[in-house]
């Protein structure tokens, strides 16, 4: 009896043991990895983990993994900051917080509630505040707004009203390194009028007015708000008659022209410091293979090139570098994981390990 009584006791020992480290420590994510907690300062790439998403594996842009972080899993969307040391949740679904999350998946203190009567927000280029177009309902008008960590959302300026839903204001870029913003107008599909605002004072200025706004498919602005991308409507299917003769890179400041493409041609993205830009080779489509290019926008050279299976999701910089993180998804499928790769400056590509949902 004594033994007896002397194994429960080791017993009970060890289940208290663990039960007091289960209360320091996270547990393993179902597929039984941790890499350890986010590092401060290091630029990280999230997906969820496919064993239980409310796990996020961090990648390092080498493509390594680095971090491991568990969220709430009831808190919804989730969309990583550019520079992978914050994040967004519940921005675009319904009933979501829009809470602003630290890299150790903690709220920061002040803020909750999305941007009031917005469609989903963007993050600026400091990775610190996020944008979007509050729409107001009863007045019919359109405000372009910032939300900043431990901050109101403020209001910047109101850009417009609105006879007809749903709103035709987009916001296309946000940065507040240059204290600018870049927002698109739409008339039904198509462009219209592209505004440059500035974030400190509110003051708008129209950077040009399209006449025949069925000309271009969409405009893309970089990040920092200093290029927009006038894509052709030659560039997507199903084509329309008149078509823009090229796709068009121009400077914000003066449209100045950095760079004239093929009219089937269409920018996807820019990379964070503007020396390189994503393009799709052949009109986009939906459900088929997108073909795509990375060119060097100062020599014009293709650095690499792809031609499927997948058809594009959607890409991000590099912080501070060059390179491109692009996920694709299957063609014609609804399928939430994707192939990820990290296509770096000098034209090689590194994918990810195995198919992701991504959470940027």
């Amino acid at each position: 009896m004594r033994r007896l009584g002397a194994v429960v006791a080791v017993i009970l020992g060890v289940l208290v043991v663990v039960g007091l480290m289960s209360t320091r420590f996270p547990l393993r994510p179902a597929s039984g990895v941790t890499y350890g907690p986010p590092p401060a300062g290091v630029p990280l790439l999230y997906v969820k983990d496919p064993s239980d998403p409310s796990w996020l594996i961090g990648f390092d842009w080498s493509g390594q993994p680095r971090a491991s972080l568990k969220l709430d899993a009831a808190i919804g969307s989730v969309g990583m900051a550019p520079d992978g040391q914050s994040f967004a949740v519940g921005f675009g679904s319904k009933g979501g917080t829009g809470e602003i999350l630290d890299r150790l998946g903690r709220p920061v203190t002040g803020v909750g509630g999305a941007i009031p009567g917005s469609a989903l927000p963007i993050w600026a280029d400091d990775s610190q505040h996020t944008c979007g177009i509050a729409f107001d309902p009863q007045t019919l008008t359109s405000t372009l707004v910032t939300l900043a960590p431990g901050q109101a959302v403020a209001s910047v300026v109101v850009l417009g009203h609105d006879q007809q839903l749903p709103p035709s204001f987009r916001i296309a870029s946000c940065s507040f390194h240059n204290d600018e913003a870049i927002v698109v107008q739409r008339a039904n599909a198509w462009p219209s009028e592209l505004l440059a605002v500035k974030l400190s004072n509110g003051k708008v200025t129209s950077l040009n007015t399209y006449a025949t706004p069925e000309l271009l498919s969409d405009v893309v602005a970089s990040k920092d708000s200093t290029l927009i991308a006038e894509n052709s409507s030659q560039s997507v299917e199903p084509q329309n008659a008149p078509m823009a003769p090229s796709t068009i890179i121009r400077r914000v400041s003066d449209r100045s022209v950095v760079m004239t493409l093929d009219p089937k041609m269409g920018v996807l993205a820019f990379n964070s410091d503007n020396t390189l830009v994503l393009v799709n080779t052949s009109p986009w489509a939906g459900g088929t293979p997108t073909a795509m290019s990375i060119i060097d926008l100062k020599s014009g050279q293709e650095l690499w090139s792809y031609t499927g299976p997948g058809r594009f999701g959607n890409a991000i910089g590099e912080p501070g570098g060059q390179d491109f993180a692009i996920y694709v998804r299957k063609p014609a499928v609804e399928d939430p994981l994707t192939d990820l790769m990290i296509v770096h400056a000098d034209g090689t590509a590194t994918a990810f390990p195995r198919r992701y949902e991504p959470a940027w």
